[in-house]
This record gives C-alpha cells, sequence and structure tokens, in this order.
C-alpha cells in the first residue's frame, strides 16, 4: 500500500494555503457553470448544470471544514462514535446528484465497535475522498464506501474505479493535497490515510483507531 503524500514535512499553513488555492479552483469552475445558465435551457440541461453547481458547493465546504482540525490543538477527550452513523453521514452528505454513482455499505458496520476520532473532521475527509473518487471516475464510474476492523483499527474504505497511478509531481493540488491534509489531521489522532491499487481500480483506505473493550 501506497501513503499519501508525507503531511509530516509540511507546515500546517502550507496545507491551508493550498486548500484555499484548490477552493479557488473550485469557485471559479462554480462561477463557469452559473454562468452557462440560459433563458432557453432544457429542463435536463439546467438539472445537470445544476447538480454540478451543487457538487462543486459541497466539495468547497468539505474541504472548507478541514482548516480548523488542522490549525486546532487535538481534543484531549476523544470521542466515541457509531460506524453506522458515521457511514450514514456519507450517505446523506453527498449530493443527490451523486446518489446513483455512490453506494455505503451501512451493513459493513454491524458487530464492529466504535472508533475513537472527532466525528466532523472524519466526516468530511471521508466526503472529500468520495468527490475525489468521482471525479476521476467521471462521469459514469461508481464509488463504494465501507468499513472493516483490522488490528485493533477501524478502516474505512473508499474504492474507486479508476486505476491508481502515483502523481508524477507530487504537487499540492488534486488527490494529493487532500491525502496529505487528511493525513495531517489524522496523524496526531492515531489514524492515516493510505492508497493503494484494487484490481482494475483503486482504494482509499482511512485507518482510525477501535475502541477497546474493558476486557481488552
Amino acid at each position: 500500500m501506497e501513503a499519501a503524500k508525507d503531511s509530516a514535512l509540511l507546515e500546517p499553513m502550507d496545507l491551508v494555503f493550498a486548500l484555499g488555492h484548490e477552493i479557488g479552483n473550485l469557485l471559479a469552475a462554480t462561477r463557469l457553470h452559473a454562468h452557462l445558465i440560459e433563458a432557453e435551457m432544457t429542463e435536463a440541461e439546467l438539472s445537470e448544470v445544476s447538480a454540478t453547481i451543487g457538487e462543486l458547493s459541497s466539495r468547497m465546504g468539505s474541504l472548507l471544514a478541514q482548516v480548523r482540525p488542522l490549525l486546532s490543538p487535538v481534543p484531549g477527550d476523544v470521542p466515541h462514535v457509531d460506524l453506522v452513523r458515521v457511514l450514514d453521514g456519507v450517505r446523506c452528505g453527498v449530493e443527490e446528484s451523486c446518489d446513483a454513482r455512490v453506494s455505503v455499505d451501512l451493513d459493513s458496520a454491524a458487530g464492529l465497535p466504535m472508533a475513537a476520532i472527532d466525528p466532523e473532521p472524519l466526516h468530511h475527509i471521508l466526503l472529500t475522498s468520495v468527490y475525489q473518487a468521482l471525479e476521476e471516475s467521471a462521469p459514469t464510474g461508481k464509488v463504494a464506501v465501507s468499513v472493516v476492523e483490522r488490528a485493533q483499527s477501524i478502516i474505512f474504505r473508499v474504492d474507486g474505479e479508476t486505476e491508481f497511478e502515483a502523481d508524477a509531481d507530487c504537487a499540492l493540488r488534486g488527490r494529493t493535497l487532500l491525502h496529505a491534509v487528511a493525513n495531517a489531521i489524522l496523524r496526531p489522532r492515531r489514524g492515516q490515510l493510505a492508497i493503494r491499487a484494487l484490481g482494475s481500480g483503486h482504494r482509499v483506505e482511512l485507518s482510525v483507531p477501535a475502541v477497546r473493550s474493558e476486557r481488552e
């Protein structure tokens, strides 16, 4: 498995500045699609543009939400989060226009322990991973989200249909940036994000600590 870009070598503000640039690009794309709206558009054309604007806005919101955990100390009291609620939050958080392309396996969380992680950054890291996988497999590729337990860790899996290829220049943009930000947030919380090839596609694995029982 190949780990994402080593965020330990980056200052948080470097990542925040790069996030600002990424959000600026998404905002420019949003404005471009807004300018495409015309009175003569068919209902189908208007629906497609509106869906794209909604998806871009959702992506920007999740990127912005990661600035706070990047710049804030790790909480002393780590919350315990229910995995079904985490997966259901991802299912509800993805824009409705993407529903047909995203499957979230709530049943995969059955019987698994809770995770020890702040729920808000976890939610937005998962959402950005889903949107990135959707972008890489556009326009028809599908993304599957599930969870497993492995070696006292909870592993959230985001499977995309495109083959994984390492970024040649490792510039802080796109997938490289999103994964660097995720690791900068997760590693102080005893977690990690990594990506690997999966048959004809790829898998993003987001690892966080499992809540151990009192008997362990």
